[in-house]
């Protein structure tokens, strides 16, 4: 007797069908229009590419700021003064470069305040300018330019005293004014004073923060490198624990339990100025100082996500470099220093 054929082995495994490279046949009533919006969707889609310097292919990573949106805080409070941290990019790459510009700037004796005054002479340059740009998005005149230059000359000028840098602040007055008034009429989006208050802010504050390390580095340098050591602590704490919590206390609080735990190393060692626990006091003013110098610079700007890298790079010393420069004076009278 014959056996049946046996029947070949199925799968009921559907697999998609590869793309052929042929053109989909458009219907009479399909708009052109469509098949353009198809092959321009196709065309975003496919992964874009560059050759390197050695001819090699490689693909171009996207911009993680046009894929993700920012962090919003939760409060209005926080949404208006808070810390939005920016954890796109390489952050510990350009914190530790900074950490060693700084340093270097320090390094020969001879030109250490010259040397600080142009590092962070041009930071509060870039600072102030983007401060301005943030008030008018858009807009290239004259008062960003001033802004800019303001900012940088002052710590320039707190190389050779107080006396010319109070001459430098009012001839910041008088320009910021000046270029107030010759700004076009269809290009001004607030008073004329109110224009020049914004370009004084910006330079004064941010370069003034810069000229205060300047003044304090030229009387005592000691003073000067402990407190830059409590600002980039603060810095680094503050963001590596900031960035990812749910509330903005858990990023300053963070970076002011460092402050102590280097205050404790200062005070044993006895590093001058200070003797012994003295180092405590201005510890407490640097915890206090910095995170208040992050509201300042949030205050500066018209919300606290505005993009200002050079400000958010100097905003912790805002307030506590010329408070740290006011108090070591008098702190070294009384000590007999």
């Amino acid at each position: 007797m014959r056996r049946p054929p046996a029947k070949s082995a199925t799968s009921s495994v559907r697999f998609r069908d590869l793309p052929t490279g042929e053109v989909p046949v458009r219907g009479s009533g399909e708009d052109p229009s469509t098949d353009r919006a198809r092959t321009g969707a196709k065309a975003e889609a496919r992964p874009k590419v560059r050759r390197d310097w050695t001819g090699r292919v490689r693909a171009v990573r996207p911009d993680p700021a046009t894929i993700l949106p920012p962090p919003t805080p939760a409060t209005a409070f926080r949404q208006r003064y808070g810390v939005v941290y920016d954890t796109h990019g390489p952050r510990m790459r350009v914190g530790v470069l900074w950490c060693l510009v700084v340093v270097l700037s320090l390094a020969f004796e001879p030109a250490r305040p010259y040397g600080l005054a142009m590092v962070y002479g041009i930071m509060a340059g870039v600072a102030a300018r983007q401060v301005v740009d943030a008030w008018n998005p858009g807009h290239d005149g004259m008062d960003r330019w001033a802004a800019a230059l303001g900012g940088a000359t002052l710590p320039v000028l707190a190389t050779s005293g107080t006396r010319l840098l109070g001459f430098g602040l009012m001839v910041l007055v008088v320009a910021a004014t000046i270029v107030a008034f010759l700004r076009p009429d269809d290009e001004r989006g607030r008073p004329v004073f109110a224009s020049a208050a914004v370009t004084v802010m910006a330079a004064g504050i941010c370069g003034g923060a810069a000229a205060a390390l300047v003044l304090l580095a030229n009387y005592e340098i000691g003073a000067v490198i402990i407190l830059l050591i409590f600002l980039m602590v603060y810095d680094a704490s503050d963001f590596i624990v900031g960035s990812g919590a749910s509330n903005g206390v858990e990023g300053p609080l963070a970076g002011a339990l460092f402050i102590f735990a280097t205050s404790m190393l200062l005070a044993f060692t006895e590093v001058p100025p200070f003797r012994g626990v003295d180092v405590w006091n201005f510890a407490m003013l640097a915890a206090v100082a910095c995170p208040a110098g992050q509201l300042l610079a949030s205050a500066m700007l018209p919300k606290a996500g505005t993009k200002a890298p050079a400000l958010r790079r100097i905003d912790s010393m805002l307030v506590a470099a010329p408070a740290w420069a006011g108090l070591i004076g008098l702190y070294l009278q009384s000590s007999g220093h």
